[in-house]
């Protein structure tokens, strides 16, 4: 939020289930359920997208100006999720650093009207307060069972704690 230059951050615990029929991969489904929801009111800039495109590599060492730098950024995000995603503006991004989901790790494009995957874009719909539109909103899908990227497995409950 801070490299994109926010003046606005919200974190949300998402308690929320959602609709599992269509999505880009049936084996999404476990991806649908409770999440931490990240909102900042500035949308992504180009060197921004393919930064976070960078999967697992990060594109900020080189610039002494940005957070992201130093390790802190999105990647982190791995400790509790596979498979995160993000809406900026008119474009959508998922990220699947294993390519278990999808043809190769990350998919960047403008956000789908009356989708074949409709089911995919629930999560980021009905939050209180909050329009994608105008900034960037990360969703975190928790974790459910063990991966190769990380045995961590955390509740809702558990995040709320740490909040």
């Amino acid at each position: 939020a801070d490299d994109a230059g926010a003046t606005k951050f919200h974190i949300i615990v998402d308690c929320r289930s959602h609709p599992s029929e269509y999505l880009i991969n049936k084996n999404l489904k476990d991806w649908q359920g409770p999440a931490i929801l990240m909102f900042n009111n500035a949308k992504f800039k180009e060197p921004d997208f393919e930064s976070l495109m960078q999967i697992r590599v990060g594109g900020k060492q080189e610039d002494s100006t940005k957070i992201g730098k130093h390790g802190l950024g999105f990647n982190s995000c791995y400790h509790l999720t596979d498979f995160p995603s993000f809406v900026s503006g008119d474009k959508i991004a998922f990220l699947d650093p294993q390519e278990k989901y999808l043809s190769k790790r990350g998919i960047l494009g403008p956000i789908p009207q009356n989708s074949t995957y409709r089911d995919q874009l629930t999560p980021f719909k009905g939050i209180k307060d909050i329009d994608f539109r105008e900034g960037t909103l990360f969703r975190i899908p928790l974790r459910k069972k063990p991966s190769e990227l990380s045995d961590t497995i955390s509740t809702t409950e558990e995040i709320l704690k740490l909040i």
